[in-house]
């Protein structure tokens, strides 16, 4: 179903068109909701889910598709918006561990077999065990929660600069084990 045909029924058939929306973008909404609220229970998870689809709802008509932004970018930023919003309501700290994070990374080498996205996994995994604190918890921060460099800068009383070179050197750490590992090629 194109976006045309879906805003379509939307309009026409609200009923059906959510429907139709949850059927196609149901499991991208809560896995994206899910990676921004993992140390939070099922029912918080399912909330931001709600208000994704009731702030879609809201504001359906905000939303003009083209050949750049397709209905469903447009529904997964709500998501994470919804996401987020949700976590600042919550004013939890997130704790997490290593093995809850989601390390899903594509292999420059395209290569699509369970063995290489395991070799990511534990790539990253080392990766981030081997950072120190506070470095390691900006980085998850960051890069798995999507927090914005001010407001971990915030979180944690740093100054915002020293919070950039961290990312700065983590992801050069990053660069270099991923290399190592051969799993993308050094420029």
């Amino acid at each position: 179903m194109t976006d045309q045909e879906l805003l379509f029924l939307l309009e026409h058939d609200p009923e059906a068109g959510i429907h139709e929306l949850m059927q196609l973008y149901g499991g991208a909404v809560y896995t994206i909701c899910k990676n921004f609220l993992t140390d939070c229970p099922e029912s918080d998870i399912e909330e931001a889910v709600a208000d994704t689809y009731i702030h879609f709802w809201k504001y359906r008509d905000r939303f003009v598709p083209d050949e750049i932004h397709s209905l469903k970018s447009y529904l997964y930023a709500i998501a994470r918006n919804a996401a987020r919003d949700k976590r600042r309501a919550l004013h939890k700290q997130p704790c997490f561990s290593l093995e809850e994070i989601s390390l899903d990374v594509p292999s420059e080498l395209n290569v699509e077999s369970s063995y290489e996205k395991q070799r990511n996994k534990e790539i990253l995994h080392e990766c981030l065990q081997h950072m120190t604190e506070p470095d390691r918890s900006i980085f998850i921060y960051r890069y798995f929660y999507g927090y914005k460099i001010r407001q971990i800068a915030e979180f944690m009383k740093l100054p915002q600069k020293k919070v950039e070179n961290i990312l700065f050197r983590g992801k050069e750490k990053l660069r270099t084990a991923l290399t190592k590992g051969g799993i993308c090629r050094d420029n």
